[in-house]
């Protein structure tokens, strides 16, 4: 938790700006649709109510308390791992940090959508393959600044070690 305090700013802002424009599209937007880039990227608003992705192929992702489940065991992922992290380096650094601040924020979203909106209020439609928003590009950008750090660094931390850090006493 100390950590969530160091970047709590950065992350209220991210989730912030996520959470106001999904108020603006659906006071003002919600029944508009338009082209951004040709028909590759358009702006189509669309309610998810299934919850996660997978919740519109698999039913038991579509509930509410297992989804909230996974959700608030992610974020603990995302607390623990980044104390591991510093507990190992104590300057840390920004590809890290982004990880940590782009997944919490994301994570963060999540949660507040599933509890407050009742699913996701997508609108950036990517062809024809999937709907998404400001909450998924977050995590997109954590994710990938994870794997690439992930690949570059796989044979300083073990997973071993990530697990006896979390169950020390």
């Amino acid at each position: 938790m100390k950590y969530l305090k160091e970047y709590i700013n950065k992350i209220m802002i991210l989730i912030a700006f996520d959470q106001g424009v999904k108020l603006i599209i659906s006071k003002w937007l919600i029944d508009e649709e338009c082209d951004i880039l040709g028909n590759i990227i358009r702006f189509n608003p669309s309610q998810n109510t299934n919850l996660t992705w997978g919740g519109n192929f698999v039913a038991i992702l579509s509930n509410m308390w297992v989804v909230l489940s996974i959700n608030i065991l992610i974020i603990a992922l995302f607390i623990s791992g980044y104390s591991f992290y510093r507990s190992k380096k104590n300057k840390p650094s920004v590809p890290v940090d982004t990880i940590y601040i782009y997944g919490m924020a994301g994570s963060l979203c999540s949660f507040i959508d599933k509890v407050f909106w009742g699913g996701s209020l997508d609108f950036i439609q990517i062809s024809s393959f999937f709907i998404c928003d400001i909450k998924d590009c977050y995590i997109t950008i954590a994710e990938c600044f994870f794997f690439v750090i992930g690949f570059k660094h796989e044979k300083e931390i073990s997973a071993k070690e990530y697990l006896k850090f979390c169950f020390k006493k």
